[in-house]
């Protein structure tokens, strides 16, 4: 189950609510995101997000607990969806990748050099990283193990999938050979 999804036309006016969650600070130009999020009493409503420096949209949601990710131009918002409200902007930005762990009720998200995890505390809290990197993606689940592609940093760039995130204990490890 999901509560929120991406729109991806302006929605019609007044066809359901719509709050806009802006940037805290600057920003570069007038791009949006859209999403529908639907909250426990099945009400829907959209959220309008500002693209802060390029263009992508990623979502994650928490169902059991109403809690959304949306990164929206790299920068990520925290959304309690029942409330209607932003819990937190992130500090972490730009936002490369994402990812839910909905067991730990867990978000992990990602940059070009480094990783994080956020936990119900909402503590943006860091995972240290093996290898210099220009590139971190979350790529399949395996269990407790959540496959990453990082891209190493070097003459060639070549992208390693040698690593994964135990979810467990949320550290980086090498794949045994």
């Amino acid at each position: 189950m999901t509560l929120v999804e991406e729109i991806n036309e302006t929605p019609v006016s007044s066809e359901y609510e719509e709050i806009i969650f802006d940037l805290p600070g600057p920003w570069k130009g007038q791009n949006w995101n859209y999403c529908k999020f639907t909250k426990s009493d099945g009400t829907e409503w959209y959220g309008v997000f500002r693209e802060k420096f390029e263009s992508n949209l990623l979502i994650c949601d928490l169902p059991e607990k109403g809690i959304a990710l949306i990164v929206s131009g790299g920068h990520g918002y925290l959304i309690d969806i029942d409330r209607k409200i932003k819990m937190k902007d992130l500090e972490t930005e730009p936002i490369l990748d994402s990812y839910v762990d909905k067991i730990s009720n867990t978000f992990y998200i990602s940059r070009w050099w480094d990783c994080k995890y956020i936990g119900i505390d909402l503590k943006e809290n860091e995972i240290e990283i093996p290898i210099d990197c220009d590139g971190i993606y979350f790529k399949e689940r395996q269990g407790q193990k959540l496959k990453l592609e990082l891209n190493e940093i070097g003459t060639d760039l070549k992208k390693s999938y040698d690593f994964y995130i135990d979810l467990n204990d949320n550290k980086i490890k090498k794949k045994a050979v």
